[in-house]
């Protein structure tokens, strides 16, 4: 597997299936800005919620080929093993693919994942313990507690003023390497002090 962040905002991503597996399937993929559309003839309440609320678009019929031949993205997870293995058989190899019921199945799979406002965290066992992945995730969760949200908005915000700055392209990496010791993360007071030493080399 080959690990990589996706840029969802507007793709089409079609979720076939309505239950408590395809809302969890969604609430993500809503927070990254994607075009959801939901094909099932029968859908839980948190679903419908989304649907009243007109968060995503909701079909409710049995699934054919042109309900998702054109999405970015597909996401199988209906309760029939059958109706998920046809679905996989009528994709293209160009779309991404995640079949709930056999991750062996599709061409990616959705590891365990959390944010902390820039940070995100994913752990993914290849399939082999999801259960475990949890686990890790939570682990690293408690490592890298709500002050991350802060020094990463930080860190966003000076790394665009260094990278704009006259100073060299060695000076500009030493700078970046320095920014992730702990002090900046930890103390206000260094982060103000470096965003005000950083004025005068700024390009007008």
């Amino acid at each position: 597997m080959y690990p990589i962040m996706l840029d969802m905002t507007n793709k089409l991503c079609v979720i076939i299936g309505g239950g408590k597996i395809a809302y969890r399937k969604v609430v993500p993929l809503l927070k990254a800005g994607a075009n959801i559309h939901i094909v099932s003839p029968e859908i839980c309440d948190e679903i419908n919620k989304l649907w009243t609320e007109q968060k995503v678009k909701v079909f409710l019929k049995e699934v054919e080929k042109a309900d998702y031949e054109h999405a970015f993205m597909i996401i199988a997870a209906t309760n029939s093993k059958e109706i998920n293995e046809q679905i996989y058989k009528n994709t293209t190899e160009n779309q991404l693919v995640n079949i709930v019921s056999d991750q062996e199945m599709g061409n990616f799979h959705i590891p365990a994942s959390a944010v902390r406002g820039r940070l995100v965290i994913s752990v993914s066992t290849g399939g082999a313990s999801p259960a475990l992945a949890k686990k890790i995730r939570n682990d690293l969760l408690d490592q890298f507690d709500e002050s991350y949200e802060g020094y990463l908005d930080f860190l966003w915000e000076v790394r665009k003023k260094i990278k704009n700055s006259r100073l060299s392209e060695t000076e500009k990496s030493n700078l970046l390497l320095k920014l992730a010791e702990e002090k900046f993360k930890d103390s206000e007071k260094e982060r103000n002090r470096f965003m005000t030493w950083m004025q005068e080399f700024l390009v007008d």
